[in-house]
């Protein structure tokens, strides 16, 4: 799987110019007041920053039974909100009825107690005046032309070339252990060497990728041609669908979608069409009552677990006259393995159905459809801004939990956002995009196919005989290993969003960073499987206090990504110890970000030195949680008295490599800088206003 933020510094210390290498990517929350990891962690501010918040005038809906005490309740709300900055906010545009704030603000100062807990994502009161972002900080200058830096170079001319000498010949079919997992690989087609298909996963998607792409080809290019029939009417993909209707640009999706659940689940498409109704029903009966996403809750976790003691249930279990459905399964005999997504949409749906009745109650219907029907409107508000009343019906429903590109696989994508982008394309996705994407997309199926060639990492671990290896050669087997997860889930995620691409629905890149190129706990749960953190942030950390509540939300949220993936104790195990692990980030940002430290010549390199255990931490944590049986020999190994001193090596070369990754964030900051300022003479002196002597 998976599935947020170096050194918090940088957001909250504007000023410090030596502590802003760590987080200039941190302010992609998509509910705007923090930056939280994908399978939880410790939040932090974002850009915009809090007192961004603290200027705007927010309305959290709140449960109340009759829509009077909701709308007093939420002015009230909006204002003592507002003095409170409260940053697990999220802003939406809605400036269009601003005229209301003035009216409602006395009645709102008389009733401060109405703040109240709530679970669902706050709405921004209509009469907000917005607020501008926190001014940038100046970039620091270049240091790659430095003296310091021409060592690192030197470094990395000599480490890596010998790293993948080092794997390609542990792999070699010159060595005795060769013989004992040879019978592992497969024929291969490159360099004259069998490929390590040991992995159920991949060998499974490469198998059928053929397959895959050709009904992939096939639903786009039919789905074009419906649209272009469609085109001329004035209800292709636009205006108001009648209650309980289905959107035009929806109707060709929704019958190819069932057409292909049953195609890969056969039979058992009657066990997701049952499953999914009774959450659809669930959501209808009681969306907008305070205890509803208990309810919503309650379902879909108790679905889970009978989905996986039951194994995907049986018709002979439930009559003997019923056996001889179980013969007709598809091609996908366990669909409850790929449920799970299903299970995600299904809260989404709900979640966002709930929180749709309690902006009615509060704003009015029209008031609301106003919102919804604004073109062109950006992917935060497409998530946060509810939908056209009519929008949450079962057929609309239906199409979005079955969508094809992202059914098997995601990325995630909320039921507000992918109404939204049915009524209104986002005019950033073009054929350049699309045609670009799909070489990227290539160019990592070729990669992966030389590692599997050249490094039988997954085929080595699963034989788990560690003594004839060095614990130089173990730890780069480790490495290729967790490197292969990234690449292969990277691969398979990248694949669906092509295809979404193709058809016109932006979703986000779920692999934002190379697994190499994160040193911060927080940043690499962020960057793993991104649009479930996103998920993660919007329905279970915000809905449970957010940053107000962080010390044991994050557990709860670890352990819900653990239950998720599977129910076995090795994932909660590793749950709790990646949740663990936050603490000393956590305390080592909170000790060392204070001005005394971060002015100091040598910040970067205590970051880097805290950097670098962070992340034989995190390879461990991982090996542990995703890992076989032999991992545990591998830790062993490495971590024994004669491992020491290679693990004094890799954690001085590790440092090497986290300046490196620090000057990079630095330089990306001077783009996004230099873009935001122009060209300018003041732009250019502040980019270099920062001396080498200070960093």
């Amino acid at each position: 799987m998976f599935e947020d933020a170096a050194g918090n510094n940088d957001k909250n210390n504007n000023n410090n110019n030596n502590n802003n290498n760590n987080n200039n990517n941190n302010n992609n929350s998509i509910n705007g007041d923090h930056a939280f990891s994908a399978a939880g962690g410790n939040p932090k501010p974002s850009a915009p920053s809090e007192q961004h918040f603290s200027q705007t005038l927010l309305l959290q809906p709140l449960h109340r039974q009759t829509t009077e005490a909701a709308t007093a309740t939420a002015t009230a709300t909006a204002t003592a909100t507002a003095r409170a900055s409260d940053s697990d906010s999220t802003a939406l545009d809605m400036s269009a009825v601003s005229k209301q704030h003035t009216d409602q603000t006395a009645a709102a100062q008389r009733a401060p107690e109405a703040m109240a807990e709530t679970s669902s994502p706050p709405l921004l009161l209509p009469g907000t005046t917005g607020a501008s972002r926190r001014p940038m900080r100046s970039p620091s200058a270049s240091l790659f032309g430095t003296l310091e830096f021409k060592m690192y170079y030197a470094a990395y001319l000599i480490v890596v070339p010998n790293m993948v000498y080092t794997m390609y010949r542990a792999s070699s079919p010159a060595r005795d252990e060769y013989a004992e997992y040879k019978h592992e690989l497969s024929d291969g087609w490159m360099f004259g060497r069998m490929v390590d298909l040991t992995d159920g996963q991949w060998h499974t998607f490469r198998s059928n990728l053929p397959a895959f792409a050709g009904a992939m080809a096939a639903y786009v290019v039919l789905n074009g041609v419906v649209k272009a029939a469609m085109a001329g009417s004035k209800r292709a993909g636009a205006g108001r669908n009648p209650a309980g209707s289905i959107l035009p640009a929806l109707v060709f999706p929704c019958l190819f979608a069932t057409c292909f659940v049953v195609a890969l689940s056969g039979t058992s498409a009657v066990f997701i069409l049952a499953l999914a109704l009774g959450n659809y029903a669930a959501a209808k009966a009681v969306g907008g009552r305070r205890w509803a996403p208990a309810v919503f809750w309650t379902y879909n976790m108790a679905m889970l677990f009978a989905n996986e003691h039951y194994r995907g249930y049986e018709f002979g279990r439930m009559a003997a006259g019923l056996a001889w459905l179980d013969e007709w399964r598809g091609i996908l005999r366990r669909w409850d393995v790929t449920f799970n997504l299903t299970m995600l949409r299904m809260v989404s749906f709900a979640m966002d159905y709930h929180w749709r009745v309690l902006q009615e109650r509060t704003l009015g219907r029209q008031q609301v459809d106003a919102f919804s029907l604004k073109p062109q409107r950006p992917e935060k508000q497409r998530i946060e801004q509810s939908c056209v009343a009519a929008d949450y019906s079962l057929a609309n429903y239906w199409a979005y939990l079955t969508y094809p590109p992202l059914y098997l696989t995601g990325p995630i994508i909320t039921f507000n956002n992918f109404v939204s982008q049915m009524r209104d394309p986002p005019q950033t996705v073009s054929w350049r995009l699309i045609g670009a994407y799909g070489a990227r997309l290539v160019a990592a199926v070729l990669l992966m196919e030389t590692v599997l060639h050249t490094v039988h990492c997954v085929a080595i671990s699963k034989w788990g005989q560690w003594d004839t290896f060095s614990a130089y050669e173990i730890s780069l087997i480790g490495y290729m290993r967790l490197t292969f997860i990234w690449l292969k889930l990277l691969i398979i995620w990248r694949f669906a969003r092509f295809w979404a691409l193709a058809d016109g629905v932006e979703t986000v890149e779920n692999m934002r960073r190379c697994m190499s190129n994160n040193y911060s706990l927080q940043q690499f749960w962020r960057d793993w499987h991104c649009s479930y953190n996103r998920w993660l942030v919007r329905y279970v950390y915000i809905p449970l206090g957010g940053r107000r509540t962080s010390s044991w939300n994050t557990f709860v949220v670890f352990t819900f990504v653990a239950l998720w993936h599977d129910l076995s104790l090795r994932l909660l195990q590793w749950a709790w110890l990646v949740a663990l692990l936050f603490l000393p980030e956590a305390l080592a940002t909170w000790v060392f970000a204070r001005p005394r430290w971060t002015r100091s010549r040598c910040f970067r390199f205590l970051c880097s030195a805290g950097g670098a255990v962070n992340i034989i931490a995190m390879m461990v944590a991982n090996l542990v949680g995703f890992g076989d049986d032999s991992v545990a020999a591998m830790v062993d190994k490495v971590f024994s008295r004669q491992g020491l001193v290679f693990l004094a090596v890799t954690w001085a070369l590790l440092n090497v490599h986290l300046q490196m990754m620090f000057e990079l964030r630095e330089h990306e900051y001077r783009r996004e800088y230099a873009a935001t300022h122009g060209n300018s003479a003041d732009a250019a002196t502040a980019a270099g206003s920062l001396t080498k002597r200070q960093r």
